[in-house]
């Protein structure tokens, strides 16, 4: 491309001295639109931390729809367009997933940038908006409220021969929004889409347009090859720019710091004028130099300013793989100290004495004796973290179950802090009839 343009500065130079006042030609393009047609390959890509063995297969789809292009200049241009969309959506997964053989319908409208490289190739980008109209469930499981209505996602692609009659494009689109809208779905886990769209666009309207200019008044220069003020006659380096107290040369800097050989004491080395031509110094080699090194005779990081990564309990693992950064521990516990085994024995055997009323979160009587035992322990060990795990029967409803076993891991972290433990040293979780009783 840039062989192109000198050749036609070039050009335009010999024009402009040998052949004065012939016009100029300048292409400029008239607001055209037509209709489209393309190929999808499309899937959701699923992400969280849920999403490990959910894979969809790339199936093939179709759209068709118009466009309208909106010149902003003879290298930009704007381009809504509108298309209906067929998606498919196939897993092999036997999880359960938003949806395992189908189709999705939308109204796509994308709002593309249209950068013209050349008359072959244009550059295409800009965000889509999907709109979605039906849901096809070979297994008859999804329904069109299980999905977002209104999805937002972003493009980029590529067009040849972009101001032709039959223009081929393809593009990739990559989905922003999570495409799952089922109740009480996990929040950890989001089907977004993505898209290769492969298809023809034709014209039905629009033109080519070109005006003429005269050519510019041509302008005398005066010799100067390098261009530094120096005319070739008197310029030692004719073809090097150079100042006039060394005759049109350069200043000789072989290590290009700025600071001339002869001042220089590290002459081959790139320095500053501070230390007379040389580096900043390294003292301690940990790649910071002295002048920002906070530590410049100990190797450290650029995060500490040049001092080593602390470690704050002395216990030879530093903070940033300390899991208990103000308490010693030990490696085999991530920085933490390692629990006692009759303290892990104790705390199981109480939680094997915690129960409930049949049908909701109330503890029973005889749960407070082993839940104090736990406070006890607690107290004693004041670096120990639990987590409360709550289970149920399966019977009756799947979601009731969900809330009734949070409900009592929750009960227990009540009665554990009413007793003067830290609430940030206690979490929670439910587990319903996943793992019942």
């Amino acid at each position: 491309m840039k062989r192109i343009i000198l050749l036609a500065l070039l050009c335009g130079g010999i024009s402009t001295a040998y052949t004065q006042g012939t016009p100029e030609a300048k292409t400029t393009y008239t607001v055209s639109g037509g209709l489209l047609g393309a190929a999808n390959l499309a899937d959701f890509r699923v992400t969280g931390s849920n999403s490990n063995g959910i894979d969809y297969d790339t199936k093939l789809g179709w759209s068709f729809g118009a466009w309208l292009n909106l010149p902003l200049g003879r290298a930009f241009s704007i381009e809504p367009q509108v298309m209906y969309s067929s998606y498919r959506y196939v897993t092999q997964t036997t999880n359960p997933v938003l949806l395992t053989n189908g189709s999705i319908r939308y109204v796509s409208i994308p709002l593309l940038l249209k950068i013209h490289a050349s008359e072959r190739v244009a550059i295409t980008v800009g965000p889509q908006v999907d709109l979605v109209t039906s849901i096809d469930d070979k297994n008859n499981l999804a329904v069109k409220s299980d999905f977002n209505k209104t999805s937002l996602s972003l493009s980029a692609g590529v067009e040849i021969f972009p101001h032709g009659v039959v223009t081929p494009f393809a593009r990739y689109i990559h989905g922003m929004s999570n495409m799952d809208n089922r109740v009480g779905h996990s929040s950890t886990q989001e089907y977004k889409n993505q898209n290769i769209q492969i298809g023809l666009k034709v014209k039905l309207f629009g033109k080519k347009k070109e005006t003429y200019q005269a050519a510019p008044t041509p302008v005398i220069v005066i010799p100067d090859s390098d261009g530094d003020g120096i005319k070739d006659d008197i310029d030692k380096c004719p073809n090097v720019p150079g100042l006039a107290k060394y005759e049109g040369c350069p200043v000789p800097d072989s290590d290009g710091d700025g600071i001339n050989d002869e001042l220089d004491k590290c002459p081959n080395v790139a320095g500053i004028a501070k230390y007379e031509g040389c580096p900043i110094p390294d003292s301690d080699g940990d790649g910071i130099n002295d002048e920002e090194d906070k530590c410049p005779t100990v190797a450290g990081t650029a995060k500490y300013e040049g001092c080593p990564i602390p470690d704050n309990d002395g216990d030879g693992i530093n903070n940033e793989e300390d899991k208990c950064p103000d308490i010693a521990g030990t490696a085999a516990n991530n920085g933490c100290p390692d629990v006692p085994a009759n303290v892990s024995k104790t705390i199981g055997l109480a939680a094997q004495n915690i129960s409930f009323g049949a049908t909701n979160a109330k503890l029973t009587t005889r749960s407070n004796a082993s839940l104090d035992k736990v406070v006890t322990i607690m107290n004693e060990n004041p670096a120990l973290k639990i987590r409360v795990e709550g289970h149920t029967d399966n019977v009756g409803d799947d979601d009731a179950n969900e809330d009734l076993s949070e409900a009592r891991a929750e009960a227990v972290k009540a009665y554990l802090v009413s007793k003067g433990v830290s609430e940030d040293r206690i979490k929670t979780e439910g587990f319903g009839e996943t793992t019942p009783i």
